[in-house]
């Protein structure tokens, strides 16, 4: 699985938003900004957007059948969550904080 992160870009991180997505996908672009504001807000968390006409080997690996289809990662790369569609930041920023260390 790390090898396969690591083609898509992923770097190693506390919570990664792995989007999956297509050249002419409106929804696509929702899912970008809301993750990346989601990104933007809680430290620790990744986004890293992936075309996926330009990835199918690592698509089909994955069993990602849509776009946008965003995975949500924990600090070992594992899935954790799945999400088709267009997610809200609340769901996302719960979805995170339970897999984030608890902040001092």
């Amino acid at each position: 699985m790390r090898e396969l992160l690591q083609r898509l870009g992923v770097e190693p991180a506390p919570a990664t938003l792995l989007q999956f997505s297509t050249a002419f996908c409106a929804p696509c672009r929702a899912v970008r900004r809301v993750s990346a504001e989601v990104a933007a807000l809680l430290p620790g968390v990744r986004h890293v957007e992936v075309d996926a006409e330009s990835h199918l080997d690592e698509v089909r690996e994955l069993g990602i059948v849509r776009t946008p289809t965003l995975l949500i990662l924990d600090a070992a790369g594992q899935e954790v969550r799945r999400a088709t569609g267009v997610p809200t930041k609340p769901h996302l920023i719960a979805a995170l904080a339970e897999i984030l260390p608890a902040q001092a």
